[in-house]
């Protein structure tokens, strides 16, 4: 029997499955680059308003060959995202490619069950297209469970939040007619904020909350931008680390 093309295997699925729907948020088909230092995807929604990146590093898996790195692997990320969800607690995971198909398998740690998925490569073209990056005037770090409230205050009034960033606050505000909400942040243990000028952007709340929504509450979100630029969002999702490039919208 010839080699798999790649082959690999992971104890704990949750991040793996976690990244897969943070990406099906913007993404219907995605590729996925397997290197010899891990797991590369790089791709822009079909809006262009959203440019995602993923690195799953190599050591995050407990097995981990690939023949002859790096290897392409396109798929619809709604039906691998959906063999994903039915990994269980005590599940441990494994992928080969062969030729044209990927064959994903959910086995118990004990061995007594084996459940196996074969999905079909499909074809993605790449994508080259950019978003300029921020230019890197305001750098915040901001507790995950405190943004997402914050969005959510946005969202009774507004579809878009502004993002002001000074020395000595973050504010989140959001605007319709003559409702306003705003929530101030301070340095402290929810925040540090490092600008060398006041930076205030407006970025589409839905779109914003999605980039967020995956990010675990008691991490720290890495934000950058500046006055009417992208905004660029860094967490990790255990191992994996995920990179967002949010579009500005004209204030």
């Amino acid at each position: 029997m010839p080699m798999a093309l790649l082959s690999l295997s992971l104890e704990d699925p949750r991040p793996w499955k976690n990244a897969v729907d943070a990406l099906h948020a913007f993404l219907s088909d995605a590729v996925f680059y397997f290197q010899e230092d891990g797991v590369h995807l790089r791709a822009i929604d079909p809006s262009q308003v959203v440019l995602v990146e993923m690195h799953a590093p190599e050591s995050m898996f407990s097995s981990y060959e690939v023949k002859t790195p790096p290897i392409r692997v396109p798929l619809n990320l709604g039906d691998y995202s959906r063999i994903l969800a039915r990994a269980g607690a005590e599940d441990v995971l494994s992928m080969e490619l062969d030729d044209v198909v990927l064959k994903t398998v959910l086995e118990r740690q004990d061995g007594t069950l084996r459940r196996e998925f074969v999905l079909s490569l499909v074809d993605v073209p790449d994508n080259d297209t950019e978003i300029s990056r921020p230019a890197d005037v305001a750098h915040v770090t901001l507790a995950a469970k405190v943004m997402k409230e914050a969005l959510r205050d946005a969202s009774l009034f507004s579809s878009s939040v502004l993002l002001v960033a000074r020395n000595d606050a973050l504010l989140i505000e959001a605007r319709a007619q003559s409702n306003f909400t705003r929530t101030i942040v301070r340095p402290g243990p929810n925040l540090n904020v490092s600008t060398t000028a006041e930076a205030a952007s407006r970025y589409s709340l839905p779109i914003l909350q999605n980039i967020v929504r995956y990010a675990e509450s008691d991490e720290f979100l890495d934000l950058k931008f500046g006055t009417d630029t992208p905004l660029e969002v860094n967490y990790k999702l255990g191992p994996i680390r995920m990179r967002f490039y949010l579009a500005h919208m004209i204030l």
